[in-house]
């Protein structure tokens, strides 16, 4: 699951793989803005086929933390 979350940001946000692992914080490390998280997060809703609720984002602070949530919502 973390592969493709990491795959998904390198083509949408435009970061380098490198730079990402699961305690990547998503705001801190990767420097990604409300803008972008939108659009990443329409991204892996479309890929998985899933609903991410907007409510569920708040306490996302890792990569790691959001591909949790993702395999969670994906079951």
């Amino acid at each position: 699951m973390f592969e493709e979350i990491r795959d998904i940001m390198v083509s949408t946000l435009d970061v380098d793989a490198d730079k990402i692992s699961a305690s990547t914080n998503l705001r801190t490390d990767l420097d990604i803005d409300s803008l972008d998280l939108v659009e990443f997060v329409s991204e892996v809703e479309d890929h998985f086929g899933i609903m991410i609720p907007q409510d569920s984002l708040e306490n996302i602070q890792t990569v790691g933390d959001f591909a949790d949530l993702v395999e969670k919502l994906n079951k």
